[in-house]
């Protein structure tokens, strides 16, 4: 389809000549003389973009720029508005900016600008709309990794949820490989109110040279060291407003774990070769994978600094904690896989379900989003997952001990559904985990990262005793 533009305009001879000159590059014009009357039109049928007379005759442009942003939020439209006027100035030029303007023309307009303006113009419509799709998958992804009924996973989703209001709060995710870490960094970014928009800046501070990480982290003017021929703006500066995620922070180097502890007491940065420090504004989210306990005691890392950045911990259970989430995370990755390869896969036997569900999963989330990717990979087209498209190591003998009888019996009926498939998995495991703790509940249930309530729940809902 054409692009489409309004022109509100009070000069018929602007009008005119803007009609002739953007319908010949291809927009479809509309022209509207009054604020009142370009409003209407545009309210009736939006459009793509919009030239905006700053000086009306019934009304202030800036004003009609006004309803048109806001109602544009509400509405879920992307209208672009440029404004023109012969009676430009910085203030107004700033006021229109901040109310939402795309860009702010001088009078008289040289055609040849105003079609370059509408060009660039539809070229920030286009990525902004490839941005919200991107976003989209990304928060889809994110629901995928950490989605799950599990009390363990709902207690984390709560934390992230509590911590995100808390906009200046440094937090601590720790957990094992592969539990999606990171993703609960960027959804704590994307569910701060204050800095929902703000940039989400990442870094993995075990892949970055120790000499290097200092002018990544913190910036170098010119000339600071050998190889710093132009100046370089930090991740710190590049985060300011939103949100700096170091992952792998127990990697760090002693001697930027102190300027790091500077900066995070400070809100302000030092660029290597600087003398005045700079203020930022930055949500500051660490992970990792290892216990700083015991890097605090083989000092390799600063307790002060632990306690600086662990104001908020996260810890996120392994898969192993969260047994109950597989099908749900098998049900969405095979749904993933099959897409991107084109195929119709209708779903899981109940026998490789089960070796799914009884396996360590010693790579957490990741490990098993890529073994259903290799399981569909090998799959033909309609055909259901069986044990022969899983790897090896799923298929030989497993930690866990044989399923009870019910759990079997449930196995060997392909007619069954996944619920129930799922149950009679549940119901045998926590029967085990109960055996282990010598009818403990309260062991049991610290065991299976849930509540004592829940274990009780379970144990009647399944009649175990």
């Amino acid at each position: 389809m054409k692009p489409s533009v309004l022109v509100i305009d009070d000069e018929k001879t602007f009008r005119i000549v803007a009609e002739e000159a953007l319908a010949s590059e291809g927009f479809v014009v509309t022209t509207a003389a009054t604020g009142q009357a370009g409003l209407t039109a545009w309210q009736r049928e939006p459009c793509d973009l919009v030239i905006l007379d700053r000086h009306l005759p019934d009304t202030d442009g800036i004003a009609v720029l006004e309803v048109m942003a806001r109602e544009a939020r509400e509405r879920g439209l992307d209208t672009l508005i440029v404004i023109a006027t012969a009676y430009a100035d910085v203030t107004s030029a700033v006021q229109a900016l901040k109310l939402g303007a795309f860009d702010y023309l001088s009078k008289p307009l040289q055609l040849p600008d105003l079609v370059v303006t509408m060009r660039k113009a539809l070229e920030a419509k286009r990525l902004r709309a490839q941005v919200r799709q991107l976003t989209g998958r990304t928060q889809a992804a994110i629901g995928d990794f950490v989605a799950g009924p599990s009390a363990a996973m709902q207690k984390v989703i709560g934390m992230v949820d509590k911590v995100a209001d808390a906009t200046d709060t440094t937090v601590l995710i720790q957990g094992e490989s592969g539990t999606g870490k990171e993703l609960i960094a960027d959804l704590i970014a994307r569910r701060t109110p204050r800095r929902r928009d703000g940039a989400f800046v990442e870094i993995n501070c075990a892949t970055v040279p120790e000499n290097l990480l200092e002018s990544e982290l913190f910036g170098h003017e010119r000339g600071a060291f050998t190889d710093a021929k132009t100046q370089k703006r930090g991740l710190f500066e590049e985060a300011d407003g939103g949100t700096l995620f170091l992952d792998e922070v127990g990697e760090m180097p002693i001697a930027t774990q102190a300027k790091l502890l500077r900066v995070l007491e400070e809100s302000e940065v030092m660029p290597v070769g600087e003398r005045r420090p700079r203020k930022i504004d930055v949500r500051v989210v660490t992970a990792t994978n290892r216990d700083l306990s015991e890097e605090i005691a083989a000092r390799r890392f600063r307790d002060d600094l632990f306690y600086r950045i662990a104001a908020f911990p996260i810890r996120l259970p392994t898969l192993r904690e969260r047994r109950e989430d597989v099908p749900l995370l098998v049900e969405r990755f095979l749904a993933d896989a099959a897409t991107r390869h084109g195929k119709a896969i209708p779903g899981v036997e109940p026998k490789a379900l089960e070796r799914l569900l009884a396996y360590e999963w010693p790579g957490n989330v990741r490990e098993l989003r890529n073994e259903l990717a290799r399981a569909v990979a090998l799959a033909s087209d309609g055909e259901k997952i069986g044990a022969a498209q899983l790897s090896a190591r799923l298929t030989g003998p497993t930690r866990a001990a044989a399923p009870a009888a019910p759990a079997a019996d449930v196995a060997d009926d392909a007619s069954v559904d996944l619920r129930k498939a799922r149950d009679a998995f549940e119901a045998s495991y926590i029967a085990r985990v109960l055996k282990q703790h010598d009818g403990n509940v309260t062991h049991a249930a610290r065991a299976l990262g849930i509540s004592r309530v829940a274990l009780q729940t379970k144990m009647k809902e399944y009649a175990l005793r």
